[in-house]
């Protein structure tokens, strides 16, 4: 599954110690962020006090699919999830759907934060996975980062 499949990536990266320019327009992050993965259809940045950011796009395969639905695929398989919030948004000029939630991941407390929004024909999956104590200040720099869009502005 193409969401899933990124979104374990990123839960790996985070338990153990992640954006292209897809189709979005995107901001820069803050110091302490080191580039982990660059693929054409993925980038991912790690933070060494703990959290991943990652942006991954996938082209073709969702354009009737709700928003909804793409952030549920992405979440199957996650442990222990307990949805704190879920807010409809524009992103780029484009209808996003935000999601937080607290979750486990082998028995490690994570929170996620996860933006899915559809553009040009592809998906684009915005997503950071922190440790809980530790997401506060990585929010902060994911809210950054999604800041760089053309428009941001709550639905």
């Amino acid at each position: 599954m193409r969401t899933r499949r990124h979104l374990l990536l990123a839960l790996a990266l985070a338990a153990s110690a992640c954006a292209a320019q897809p189709s979005a327009r995107l901001g820069t992050l803050p110091a302490g962020w080191e580039r982990v993965r660059d693929r054409a259809d993925s980038v991912a940045y790690h933070h060494a006090g703990g959290g991943t950011i990652v942006s991954a796009r996938s082209c073709g395969d969702a354009d009737d699919v709700p928003l909804d639905v793409l952030t549920n695929h992405l979440l199957l398989g996650i442990e222990g999830r307990r949805e704190l919030a879920r807010q409809s948004l524009v992103l780029d000029g484009r209808a996003a759907l935000r999601t937080r939630l607290d979750a486990t991941l082998d028995g490690v407390p994570v929170a996620l934060d996860i933006v899915v929004l559809k553009k040009d024909g592809c998906t684009v999956d915005l997503y950071l996975v922190a440790p809980r104590a530790a997401y506060a200040e990585r929010r902060a720099d994911f809210d950054r980062f999604l800041s760089g869009a053309v428009q941001v502005s709550r639905r």
